[in-house]
């Protein structure tokens, strides 16, 4: 009788994982049957990207602007990849 709690909550547990798997398999068997479709990207690594294709389809930017902007993201990319943190970047 003493180990009464521990016996009740290992069974608690044990129940819990069984339906953790049960949902797992039937989230897996439902995502397999069907396709994923994708949204639309969100974040600031989309408006990044957004940017950049701005900047290279963009025919109202002058070249010497559009390879000002592209040496200034050249210099944040290899100061980020050099581990500098984001203060440093922009001084």
């Amino acid at each position: 009788m003493e180990n009464l709690d521990i016996i009740l909550l290992s069974a608690v547990v044990s129940v819990l994982f069984l339906v953790f798997i049960i949902a797992t398999y039937r989230e897996f068997s439902v995502m397999g049957n069907s396709e994923f479709k994708g949204g639309i990207e969100k974040g600031p690594r989309a408006e990044m990207v957004q940017f950049l294709k701005n900047v290279f389809t963009d025919e109202t930017i002058e070249p010497d602007k559009k390879k000002e902007l592209i040496n200034i993201i050249k210099k944040t990319y290899d100061k980020t990849e050099t581990g500098e943190t984001f203060s440093s970047v922009n001084k």
